[in-house]
């Protein structure tokens, strides 16, 4: 008996042992963290020129056909990581504003006013969907000499006419 007593003792000493060896987590290395861009000394940049992002942009961007008479911001963001690759691709907001005035064009019915709402809304797939193509590399953004991984946050205007 004293033996059976001994051996679950023991069995059940290894158990809650590797039970809290297997819920421990570890700390994350300095490379594995998200900086914020201004918490960086050196933002990161589009090695060719950020303005060819927003050129790629325009001229891959689909619209939905129903949009017209709109300014549109599309606010996304993504991770730039150490080796100028963009991850993490996010569209999480959108604003959206009448060029002109809504008293000058109206949108007839109900339906059309939920069938534009449904448009709009694909819009920030779509700016999704178009950085996740963009290939080109980046220049990461750096903190105290080192290459860090970035949090990028990235507007896209649109004004359709």
């Amino acid at each position: 008996m004293k033996h059976l007593f001994l051996f679950l003792l023991i069995g059940f000493s290894i158990a809650s042992s590797a039970q809290v060896t297997s819920t421990e987590t570890s700390t994350p290395t300095p490379s594995e963290k998200i900086y914020r861009s201004p918490d960086v000394d050196l933002k990161p940049q589009v090695k060719d020129g950020n303005y060819t992002l927003s050129m790629f942009i325009s001229e891959n961007f689909k619209f939905p056909p129903a949009i017209k008479n709109k300014k549109i911001i599309i606010f996304t963001s993504f991770v730039v990581e150490t080796d100028g690759t963009m991850t993490d691709i996010k569209a999480f907001s959108i604003n959206v504003k009448d060029l002109i005035s809504s008293n000058v064009v109206k949108i007839a019915t109900a339906d059309e006013k939920i069938n534009e709402a449904d448009q709009i809304e694909t819009m920030k797939a779509e700016a999704v969907r178009v950085l996740k193509l963009f290939n080109k590399t980046w220049e990461p953004a750096s903190k105290d000499a080192k290459p860090v991984r970035c949090l990028y946050n990235y507007p896209i205007h649109f004004n359709i006419e």
